[in-house]
Order: structure tokens, then sequence, then C-alpha cells
């Protein structure tokens, strides 16, 4: 297993990062049917600003980024250090590993440094969001010992209204 250090990102790294978080984030509610795609990277983009106006000087939110071994950057994480204000859970908001880098330790090491800041900071618990199709994220997520707390389900109705006769009461 190659050496693996965990660091504060960089204004460079976040000016750089935040178009792509947008995109992916956007592009993850439209998937997950939450968004319509004519709305989702304005709705992301609002989202960003709201809980990283101050990018990496965000109070309260710290953004780590993992190296391989030569410093070369290979992934990042975005941690709450409170779920809500008062609360005494952390939140993962992003974490990411370029594809061709995963399944090398990287995503581990960027878990157990978060772990470690938000237990310094005080947090009880560390939560996140992972979507039902992102299989690998939730093995790693599994393995690491987080447990589901809550699940989320939906179901596409389109051409339901088509198919069905309503029911006698409507």
């Amino acid at each position: 297993m190659p050496e693996i250090s965990v660091r504060p990102m960089t204004d460079a790294e976040f000016a750089a990062l935040r178009p792509r978080m947008v995109r992916e984030y956007a592009a993850d509610r439209v998937r997950a049917g939450d968004w319509d795609p004519a709305d989702a990277e304005r709705l992301a983009a609002e989202s960003h600003d709201q809980l990283l106006g101050a990018g990496v000087r965000t109070p309260g939110m710290l953004l780590l980024v993992a190296e391989a071994p030569g410093g070369d950057p290979v992934g990042h994480l975005w941690l709450a250090l409170e779920r809500a204000p008062g609360t005494a859970g952390a939140w993962i908001y992003d974490i990411e590993i370029a594809p061709e880098r995963r399944g090398q330790g990287f995503g581990r090491a960027l878990l157990h440094a978060a772990e470690v800041e938000a237990a310094r900071h005080g947090a009880a618990s560390i939560g996140l969001n992972v979507f039902g199709t992102n299989d690998v994220a939730r093995r790693l997520y599994q393995s690491a010992g987080y447990r589901v707390a809550t699940m989320q389900m939906n179901k596409d109705l389109a051409g339901v209204a088509e198919t069905l006769e309503p029911p006698a009461s409507l």
C-alpha cells in the first residue's frame, strides 16, 4: 500500500474543483429524480454557494485532499463539522477519488481523516448520504463501519396513469 497523505485543500484547488462539484451534484440529483435537468445546475450552484460561501475558509467546513506519494492530489472530501448548528454530529457532503486511483486506500484514508477531525471538534457521530446506485461507495462506507440510518425510496411513475384504471373511489 503506498504512503497516503491527507491535507487541507487550498483556495486555488477549491476554485478549480467547485465547477465540477456543482455539475456532478446536479447530475446526481437529476439521476435520482429529485431535480429537473433544466434547473439542476442552478440549484446545485445555489446549494454550494449557501453551504460553502467562503470556500475553504467557510466556518464549520473542512475540505481535505488525499495525495499520492510524490504529492499528486488524487481525491477530496468535504466535511461539515456540525450536521446543523448546535448538533453533535458531523456530515460528509462529498468524497471523490480519481477513477484510476480508486481501490488503493485513498477513500478510506479521507474517511479516517474526516472522522478524526470531526471527533477532535466534538462530534459524537458522522453521517453521509450515498445514492442507491453507487454500489462501490456503499461497500466502502459499510466496510468502514457506517450503517444505514434512514432510507429514501422512489418509484418512477412514467406511463402508470395510461396503463392503470383509477381506483373506484376517485
